[in-house]
């Protein structure tokens, strides 16, 4: 889940004031007020090392060098709740979910909550520097037995090798070269790293059906479900509930939408604005 870099990180210099207003607003009456202030100071003046916070019974080790982006993913996960986890989408004891593009584990996280320890979570990262991050997160909340993380890139090809452009802020980590520049991010390096399809991750973990599929994979989701689809296992009977986070004009949420409804699930669509470029698609069986 990204947005356009919010500040150079070597000045710390702010320059979308609205921005931060939204951050501090958005974390009321869910992350506690003094968390949401060390955030905001972190955010404009930097820090070292990680913040701890609370949501819940959730705790999280966020890196200060992924502020404020790190902050707005985990108010849209949490506090806003995009994903309508609890209303529209259900997670409930005993279920499977595969959370594609894990990052730093919030939502991991949140499902395997949500099951209450009782399930399976496989979280999908391969951004080495956010694997880290994330792995620090499930044993913090200690959700090694409910949660697999699997370091590969989800992507339309059964297995393949593919590069990713990591970059900075690690949150719009993409396997597409120009991804980076549309989203005005700094690429730090390129790997090359194996990818494989949604039915090879699946056939991997000896898993036959889930109960929600999520994709945040930052330019890829056309293709893996497109890939998934032809594989047979993008059906209601396979995959109980699809979330598709994108990135407009990168990928298109109206053809993510089309393309889960000719699959035979019930959508609804979500876009935040033109200046976040980005909207979620969600399907329920």
């Amino acid at each position: 889940m990204g947005r356009d870099t919010l500040c150079d990180k070597g000045a710390a210099e702010i320059r979308d004031d609205k921005y931060l207003a939204w951050l501090v607003a958005s974390s009321r009456g869910c992350i506690g007020s003094e968390m949401a202030e060390q955030l905001l100071d972190a955010t404009i003046h930097g820090c070292k090392g990680e913040l701890e916070i609370k949501l819940g019974e959730a705790t999280f080790m966020v890196p200060c060098s992924q502020l404020p982006e790190a902050w707005a993913n985990l108010l849209h996960i949490y506090c806003i709740n995009d994903y309508q986890v609890g209303s529209l989408v259900s997670i409930e004891p005993g279920n499977t979910v595969v959370d594609g593009g894990a990052y730093l584990g919030f939502f991991t996280v949140r499902a395997a909550l949500a099951m209450q320890r009782d399930g399976l979570v496989i979280a999908v990262e391969p951004n080495p520097l956010a694997r880290r991050a994330l792995y620090r997160n499930l044993e913090l909340n200690m959700l090694e037995n409910v949660a697999r993380v699997d370091p590969r890139a989800l992507s339309g090809c059964e297995y393949c090798i593919r590069k990713i452009y990591v970059t900075e802020p690690w949150v719009n980590t993409t396997t597409y070269s120009y991804y980076v520049d549309m989203m005005g991010n700094e690429l730090v390096k390129t790997l090359s790293i194996p990818a494989i399809g949604l039915k090879k991750l699946l056939a991997d973990h000896g898993v036959g059906f889930i109960d929600l599929l999520k994709l945040d994979i930052e330019g890829a989701e056309q293709e893996v479900l497109e890939h998934a689809v032809e594989g047979g296992v993008l059906t209601p009977s396979a995959v109980r509930q699809v979330i598709v986070e994108v990135h407009p004009p990168f990928t298109d949420p109206a053809g993510i939408e089309a393309l889960l409804r000719d699959q035979g699930y019930k959508t609804i669509r979500k876009v935040l604005g033109a200046k976040w470029m980005q909207a979620i698609v969600i399907g329920v069986s």
